[in-house]
């Protein structure tokens, strides 16, 4: 049964004037009276006692105007309580991070989100990259900052930000001398990698460094995140490689430096997301990340210097 028929009860109810309660409901009077007839048709009896001069409800009438009335209340509520989510969603994000780089992030690029959007919530999850894929996919977050490879035609990304790639040493190591460390120094030392589940881009950096110097790492422990491989370092286990945010991060025990390659290593932190996201707040933010991210930045930066120097 259609919700109108319950509406049009309560307004002929309420009034007991089909001319009236035909005005309030912007339809005519004929239309209201069949719309009547067809739920007494429903209910199996008459609702309303007509003569030339007035209604008056029936027995049964009156059994159904207090239901009637909580019916279309309950779903007037729900409707308000369902579109103040829906205002409310529309300007929240759930945002994935790698571990690590969370610094960056919060420099960065969520104080300018803050300052055009200081309503805007934020629910922070700290996903390992292949997590935050699965929860894209599954619409469990509404983007995240992730290193790739990202196979999935769903999730569009680019580049937030591209960072040279470190050797982290223990602190006692002769290589630490080296400003810049000779990649054939390090084959002769055991690698602790991190797991290619957890970080493929940082795994498999190991092995584009190879190929580059020719060389061949010794594998020594694998560990599943990057806290384990420095204290790994640390205790002289040997070395790690990772993008250059861990130069502000790194523990005692252990130093970076760069590598004697050129060009450098580089690894890139991606901005992700799902191409058919409608989402309002989320559009803003692939606005600001394309204006404010630090590859963008330095882009920019990189063009007016060019600029400059073919003007002179």
């Amino acid at each position: 049964m259609e919700l109108r028929l319950f509406r049009y009860f309560v307004a002929v109810a309420e009034e007991l004037n089909v001319t009236r309660a035909a005005e309030q409901l912007h339809t005519s009077q004929p239309s209201l009276s069949q719309q009547i007839r067809q739920l007494e048709g429903i209910v199996g009896a008459p609702l309303f006692l007509r003569d030339k001069h007035r209604l008056q409800l029936t027995e049964a009438g009156r059994a159904l105007l207090p239901s009637a009335k909580s019916v279309l209340t309950s779903v007037e509520n729900a409707l308000v309580e369902a579109r103040a989510v829906a205002r409310n969603e529309e300007w929240t994000i759930a945002l994935g991070m790698v571990p690590g780089p969370e610094g960056k992030i919060f420099s960065h690029i969520l104080p300018v989100l803050l300052r055009y959007h200081p309503g805007i919530q934020l629910l922070l999850r700290t996903m390992t990259a292949p997590e935050q894929i699965r929860a894209l996919l599954r619409r469990d977050i509404t983007a995240g900052f992730l290193r790739g490879p990202i196979d999935s035609c769903e999730i569009q990304s680019e580049i937030y930000m591209r960072e040279d790639v470190v050797v982290v040493l223990p602190q006692d190591s002769p290589l630490a001398q080296f400003e810049r460390v000779p990649v054939s120094e390090l084959a002769k030392m055991k690698l602790v990698s991190i797991s290619a589940e957890v970080a493929p881009a940082v795994h498999n950096m190991a092995e584009e460094i190879e190929r580059r110097a020719g060389v061949r790492f010794q594998r020594g422990f694998c560990t599943e995140n990057l806290l384990t491989s420095m204290n790994a370092v640390a205790s002289g286990l040997g070395f790690s490689f990772f993008a250059a945010y861990v130069e502000e991060i790194a523990p005692k025990g252990v130093v970076t430096r760069r590598l004697d390659l050129e060009p450098s290593p580089q690894l890139d932190l991606l901005f992700a997301y799902r191409g058919d996201d409608r989402l309002p707040a989320l559009a803003r933010l692939v606005e600001l990340v394309r204006e404010h991210s630090p590859f963008h930045m330095e882009n920019v930066s990189r063009s007016a210097a060019v600029a400059v120097t073919s003007s002179r």
